[in-house]
């Protein structure tokens, strides 16, 4: 085993001015070694790497989570079970377009998951929902709109 140290940002907004949080983890050699290959090959250090896996993990985490449950609501007949009312989630934003961009960071792709290095082309979500987290396509998926 091999262990990793990466970084995280401090959640509390009066420690802007303090250095982020370290989190120490213990990960198998092989996956050591395909964590810094990885890195390596993008250009990126391990710690940033791992910091972007873990950032759009938790967002994918939690539209996963958010489709579950409309799932699981639609399926038991939206709550006519005799179980509380649960509170409905906030309609997810509705993508209106694809802006072409100059990447200034490393991206994924949000439907094939390909990395977009920085300096790279790629297309950035324009939608309803100013507050929605940044949404990114590589142009190989943009283009697959045009089929569908």
């Amino acid at each position: 085993m091999t262990t990793c140290s990466f970084v995280s940002a401090p959640d509390d907004d009066d420690e802007r001015d303090k250095k982020p949080n370290v989190i120490h983890t213990r990960v198998p050699d092989a996956l050591d070694q395909e964590i810094k290959k990885r890195a390596a090959g993008l250009g990126l250090s391990v710690s940033n790497l791992v910091r972007n896996v873990l950032l759009n993990t938790f967002g994918l985490v939690e539209g996963v989570i958010s489709d579950s449950a409309n799932v699981a609501r639609s399926a038991g007949g939206h709550g006519q079970s005799g179980a509380a009312p649960t509170a409905t989630p906030p309609a997810p934003a509705r993508i209106l377009a694809w802006q072409e961009v100059t990447l200034n960071l490393n991206a994924l792709c949000d439907r094939c998951n390909a990395i977009l290095p920085k300096g790279s082309r790629g297309a950035l979500a324009i939608n309803d929902v100013p507050a929605a987290k940044p949404t990114f396509r590589c142009p190989a998926c943009v283009q697959e709109l045009a089929h569908e």
